[in-house]
């Protein structure tokens, strides 16, 4: 990925083309909020059909829409993708099947029963369930394979890897917090890490956590890493990018460890 697409876009009006595979294509439609905490989404086009990777907040749902309407019309979004159930990251759901009962919702069911909130026990809609079908295969042949991220930082997160383009959408994971945000990592990873470590030492369950999801990543040919907040990183930072996770201390890794003798007011 070129990192002049930083200064080749007017980030605060336009879809960003991020990778271009000819009959499927990569998409930032994010938004470009001033908070230090804002959303990365992602368009898929894929033989004229659209699939949104994390859809957004509902207050970005019009910005959102703007920006996908200047390569694909909003009624062929078919499909959305949902990492976790957070309202940053999903509750826009809710205006898209709004637009489009027909779209189809991918998630875990973990996730499927709490974004169930978002859209009301009297409407229906339709699901894939990325535990009984964990890989998606789209018109043009792409491969889209959902792969678990439990407790980073949701219970049923899941994360995508694209066959395709070798590219992960990562979710929470490697997500970052900055004012001087940059869509595409251009600057040293190091300085990136502070970024990074404000949003995971509190968000991240713990290292065990993170171990197991790198683990599931052994086989995969990543070439960029799409998080849902903070820069993409691409591929000269991949190892670095691993490391800090292979490495993290966070959240409960942060915990004193208490015996049962530090518990002895509970009788046995």
């Amino acid at each position: 990925m070129d990192k002049r697409i930083n200064g080749k876009f007017d980030l605060t009006k336009e879809a960003v083309l991020l990778i271009d595979k000819g009959l499927h294509k990569i998409y930032w439609v994010g938004t470009t909020s001033q908070k230090a905490l804002r959303s990365n989404i992602y368009l898929i086009i894929d033989s004229e059909e659209g699939i949104i990777i994390d859809c957004g907040a509902r207050v970005e749902f019009k910005e959102t829409v703007n920006r996908i309407k200047q390569v694909l019309p909003p009624s062929k979004v078919t499909k959305i993708f949902a990492n976790h159930q957070d309202p940053d990251v999903t509750s826009a759901m809710t205006d898209w099947l709004e637009l489009n009962p027909q779209i189809t919702i991918i998630t875990s069911p973990v996730i499927n029963v709490l974004i169930n909130h978002y859209v009301g026990n009297n409407k229906k809609y339709n699901f894939h369930n990325t535990e009984i079908e964990p890989k998606l295969t789209l018109k043009s042949g792409a491969v889209l394979e959902f792969i678990p991220s439990p407790f980073m930082h949701s219970p049923g997160a899941v994360t995508i890897y694209n066959h395709k383009t070798k590219t992960l959408f990562s979710g929470d994971i490697w997500s970052a917090i900055s004012l001087e945000w940059k869509l595409i990592l251009d600057y040293d990873f190091q300085e990136h890490i502070e970024n990074m470590d404000m949003f995971h030492q509190g968000y991240i369950s713990s290292n065990r956590a993170c171990r197991y999801f790198l683990y599931n990543l052994k086989d995969k040919d990543i070439t960029n890493i799409m998080p849902q907040h903070g820069s993409i990183i691409t591929q000269n930072n991949l190892n670095s990018a691993f490391r800090y996770i292979r490495d993290l201390k966070c959240g409960i890794d942060f915990f004193p460890e208490y015996s049962d003798k530090d518990l002895d007011f509970i009788k046995s």
